[in-house]
Order: C-alpha cells, then structure tokens, then sequence
C-alpha cells in the first residue's frame, strides 16, 4: 500500500546520519543499543512511544531509551512530529514514501486514504511541502527501520503549532476522530516524535539560564510529564501553556495528538537536558 508518487528523499542523510547503509547501521546500533534479542512475544505490547527528534548524537541516551523499550506487533506505525515550519492547518499528511538508506518505508495509503476520503484532501493534504525538509518524522522512520525487522507501514503526520489555542481539543477533533476510524482493528503503534524546552539565546533569551533557572526547568518539565504518565492529554497541554514562552516545548502538539489517539499513557523512561553551556534543549523518552 505505497503512494504513487517518487519517494519522498532522505533530507538528514549524509549531515544528521551516515548516507551509507553499512555505516548507518553501525552508528544507530552505538547510539540505540538494542538489546541483543527481540522482546519476548509475553512482553507488554507498545501502543505509545514518546521519543526525542534531537538529533541521534545529542539525543543518544533518550533515543536509546525509546526504542530499547519498543516492544510491539504493530504492523502500522502512526509517526506523529512537530511541524517545526509551522504551516497553517493543524495536521499534514502525505502520500509519498519515504526514502532512507537502509530502504524504503512504506505509507500506508489505506489509512491515508480513509482520512482523505472524511476529511478533504484541502484540510489534510495542502501542507505535504512541510515534509519535505521536516527531520521530526525522518528520524523516527530510519529508527524504526533499524528496530523493527519486519514488514510494516506508517503513517507520517506533522502537527502545527497548538501553544496558541486555550483549549485544542474542539480545533483536533475532526482529525483526531478521522484518524482514529482509519486505524479502527489494525495493530497499530502511535509514536510521539517530540523534544521538550529549548532555552537559551539561541531561542530569543537574553542570556544562557543560571544553573537554579536549569534546575527549574528541569522540575517543571517533570511536571508537565507527569500529565504524559496518566495519559491527561488535556492536563498535559494545559500545564505546558502556564510557562510557554520560558519553555517553548516544541513537541507539545505531536504529545497531545498521540496521548488521545492512543488513549494510553506513557510511563517516564529518561530524561535529559542537553546543553553547549549556553543554549539547551531537553527531551524525554517514554513508553505507555
């Protein structure tokens, strides 16, 4: 089930990530460390991955978490990432595989279609540029073809900017509900592909945080994951909203957007906070 157009080309092939196969298998394994064996067929079934889209390097202890944790049958992965370019409709999809090195991932053009066919080609299908130079999605579909050695599809959906609406459920319902009668009886995995707080100058601070402003982001950023453990979309991005421009969690739609189409939670794996001693970026892993 492939679209018909070309593949959609790896953009952090090369820069992000070593082009060559070989060589990208050796680095992903040094930076995910999967465990030696599969999870055994008893283990819980992964229905919400949360993992950073920092790059590999930077982010390597909270990519390893995620997907050392990844324990699932799912043969559809629901890849869900910011839409750092911030296009105007809420939710981007698009037809087009995607391309990487270590081969081809297919989307999933039967559930693409069923959201196409309810909701309009205009409201889901206008921002499919937004792709095309968008890491959020890419990374996590290069990891997954790492991780999981077997047949499956994704479906790829950048989410806009949420950080301005009060309350996002009235403006993500009609996509979220669509989304959920597309992938009604398949196994399906959603993955949150999300960093959290970016601080610094960098960001448009006037200065790096002192070392108790980092530890108080640290803390509410704990908090706001605290909401991600109980599955409380709502509260999630209502505890996000109350310090947003100190923070700005530019993973806070994708998060929200995985919580309710999962219906799950995700129980806190690693956290991190990266930092060059003046800008800094942190993100978590979990599991639910």
């Amino acid at each position: 089930m492939t679209g018909s157009a070309s593949p959609r080309p790896p953009c952090c092939a090369g820069s992000v990530y070593p082009a060559s196969p070989a060589a990208l298998r050796r680095a992903l394994d040094d930076w995910l460390r999967l465990p030696a064996a599969p999870p055994s067929p008893a283990a819980p079934q992964t229905r919400l991955l949360v993992a950073p889209h920092i790059d590999y390097p930077r982010g390597a202890r909270g990519w390893s978490a995620a997907y050392r944790a990844l324990a699932t049958d799912a043969d559809l992965f629901v890849v869900l990432g910011t839409a750092h370019a911030s296009p105007p409709r809420l939710f981007a999809l698009t037809r087009r595989d995607h391309a990487t090195p270590l081969g081809v991932v297919p989307t999933d053009r039967a559930a693409l279609e069923a959201i196409v066919r309810e909701l309009g080609a205009a409201e889901v299908l206008a921002d499919e540029a937004a792709h095309d130079g968008e890491h959020s999605v890419e990374l996590q579909l290069v990891a997954l073809r790492h991780a999981v050695r077997r047949p499956f599809t994704v479906l790829p959906v950048l989410c806009s900017s949420i950080s301005h609406l009060e309350d996002p459920a009235p403006f993500t319902d009609r996509f979220l509900g669509a989304l959920g009668r597309a992938v009604a009886g398949r196994r399906v995995c959603f993955v949150a592909s999300a960093d959290l707080a970016h601080v610094g100058p960098a960001y448009g601070d006037p200065r790096p945080p002192t070392a108790a402003e980092a530890a108080r982001l640290e803390a509410r950023d704990r908090e706001t994951l605290a909401f991600v453990a109980k599955g409380d979309a709502a509260g999630f991005h209502r505890d996000a909203l109350r310090d947003d421009r100190a923070r700005r969690i530019c993973g806070l739609a994708p998060i929200y957007a995985a919580l309710r189409a999962s219906g799950a939670g995700a129980r806190l794996l690693h956290y991190e906070r990266w930092t060059d001693g003046v800008d800094s970026v942190s993100f978590a892993a979990a599991m639910g």
